[in-house]
């Protein structure tokens, strides 16, 4: 990701994050620092009596020492921190609890960490459980049921107490400026990504899929929490979605604290159908909603219902889709998800995560509750809508090779069989034009496979509903043509070429150094109108000279093979 680690962990644990070593507490390591286990603190990367900086970091746990009715620590953490995760691979089945304090405090009650991975993009299971906040703490204790299968990794997140404190006033601000929702159509107040992101940006760009139905989950922390820390846990979780799980962004497309508060999640716009990462398999057509806290014993107050309802039903009715009944859903998948994949399954428009997946969330008692949820969400019988989707590539396709595109068309979820698809392209004037046609089958799947020969935006047409527009990135066929082996210094040398697939390229000039290394000491961007290129390259010094061609594409650049002259003195 975004980490370059010192060694590999072992299979099905997290990847190392800062430096690349683990943290390990081991008995013998205990004695060695003089510290009996499960009774003094141990200290791992800050100095003798200085407080730790809040911040991201890892500790690991040797399974020897997790044996049932033992207690290991007090552990003193290398940095401030609000939440805690562990590794699946250890975590499930164990019964690992996990309490903490900041140092010489009292501690907080015993937190079972979430042992599933069923909070993950499609396709994929996180390596990490679901994170238990504590708040501002630097010490932990840990103690199992049972010896977890391998060492128990645990990830530690902090939030900087400037940034939490710029979010809960940035959040007070967005509190007192949103609009209150006065009708079934408003939007309730929203409290934007901005007011508790900080410099906390996705990597990648949001994808879009279709909204049919609401999961409803709980975050598994504490529950005494205070209205200003909501921003703090957003963020908090929003980091170890990202630094733990490898993650884009954080999971769930919206949070809703106990007092009613409604926080934007993951990055894309409150009104679009954003891909969330948050039910395995069923992500693509649903938003997901977590309250802050852990409801297996315990109902959530009033206005944090009273929120949720109010947001599932501006959300679902503004996606075209009833508020009430069931709908059913194709599954994708996954390792998390109840269901193999291609299984129909007929899905409440409100609905738990455990209706999905194979966890507890959202909690015993939160889920009684869905059904008084769904009372004060009422039914908004709205006309269904016509969707129309095309799925974006997982491969870059090269110059003049087949890509397949796909996709679904539907009327309030249900697919729309035997009819017509046409799959346009956006020409350089701005007009579309038609690259096949297909015809859906009995689930309303479309299917197309098209020759691609040059990247550009791609959308599927039925009728008078169109998808969204997705570019396909193109692996472009680049070829050099060998320029003269000698030229006279100052000359302007005709370098052609050509180039498919793409409408620019860059040529690069380098020169070789008395150390054998090339630098650039030339280069042109080339706007092309056709596959063949040529343009004039000035050589100003003698010596070894190296050309190539070079292309963004996507996420990657290609390089031509190179080609060489030399430049001598008159």
């Amino acid at each position: 990701m975004e980490h370059a680690p010192s060694s590999r962990p072992a299979a099905g644990e997290p990847p190392v994050h800062g430096d690349g070593r683990w943290p390990r507490l081991t008995r013998r390591g205990a004695v060695r620092t003089g510290a009996a286990l499960g009774a003094a603190a141990w200290l791992a990367g800050t100095g003798s009596g200085q407080a730790a900086s809040a911040g991201s970091a890892r500790l690991r746990v040797a399974r020897r020492d997790l044996a049932p009715g033992r207690v290991v620590g007090p552990l003193r953490a290398p940095v401030r921190f609000d939440l805690v995760g562990g590794n699946v691979a250890a975590l499930h089945g164990a019964g690992v609890e996990v309490r903490a304090r900041t140092r010489g405090g009292r501690w907080s009650r015993w937190v079972a960490l979430g042992d599933h991975g069923d909070h993950a993009p499609d396709g994929r299971r996180a390596a990490m459980g679901d994170p238990a906040w504590f708040g501002a703490s630097d010490e932990l204790q840990v103690r199992a049921r049972r010896r977890p299968s391998r060492d128990l990794v645990l990830a530690l997140e902090g939030v900087p107490a400037a940034e939490r404190r710029r979010g809960a006033l940035a959040a007070a601000r967005a509190r007192r400026a949103a609009p209150r929702a006065g009708t079934r159509a408003t939007a309730p107040a929203i409290i934007p990504r901005s007011a508790w992101a900080g410099s906390l940006q996705p990597r990648n760009a949001p994808a879009m899929g279709q909204v049919q139905v609401a999961f409803v989950h709980h975050t598994v922390n504490a529950n005494a929490y205070d209205p200003e820390d909501s921003a703090g846990i957003v963020r908090a979780i929003a980091q170890y979605h990202m630094r733990s799980n490898g993650w884009s962004d954080i999971g769930y497309n919206f949070l809703v604290d106990r007092y009613g508060q409604i926080f934007e999640g993951r990055q894309g716009g409150i009104d679009r159908p954003v891909v969330g990462a948050q039910a395995v398999g069923w992500n693509s057509v649903s938003t997901g909603i977590a309250i802050i806290g852990t409801f297996e014993n315990e109902a959530p107050p009033e206005a944090a219902l009273n929120a949720v309802a109010a947001l599932i039903r501006w959300k679902l009715s503004l996606h075209g889709v009833p508020t009430s009944g069931s709908v059913a859903l194709v599954s994708s998948g996954g390792a998390g998800n109840r269901w193999a994949r291609g299984a129909e399954v007929a899905m409440n428009r409100i609905s738990g995560h455990r209706d999905g997946c194979s966890t507890d969330c959202p909690g015993t008692t939160l889920y009684g509750q869905l059904a008084t949820i769904r009372a004060k969400v009422g039914d908004n019988a709205v006309a269904p809508r016509t969707t129309l989707t095309i799925a974006a590539p997982t491969r870059v396709v090269a110059y003049g090779r087949t890509l397949t595109l796909s996709g679904r068309l539907s009327v309030g979820g249900a697919g729309i069989a035997g009819s017509e698809v046409v799959v346009e392209k956006r020409s350089p004037s701005g007009s579309w034009v038609a690259l096949g046609r297909a015809t859906t089958d009995g689930a309303g799947r479309w299917r197309l496979p098209v020759t691609w020969k040059r990247s550009g935006a791609v959308r599927a047409r039925a009728g008078d509903v169109a998808s969204e527009a997705i570019t396909p990135p193109i692996e472009p066929s680049l070829s050099l043509t060998s320029p003269p082996k000698r030229v006279d210094k100052g000359a302007r040398v005709r370098v052609t070429g050509r180039v498919r697939g793409i409408d620019h390229v860059d040529v690069l000039l380098r020169r070789r150094s008395a150390k054998g290394r090339y630098g650039a000491v030339w280069r042109e961007r080339l706007a092309l109108d056709g596959s063949r290129m040529a343009v004039r390259v000035p050589v100003r010094k003698t010596g070894l000279h190296q050309l190539t061609l070079r292309v963004r594409s996507g996420k990657r650049t290609y390089v031509s093979s190179a080609r060489y002259l030399r430049a001598v003195a008159r």
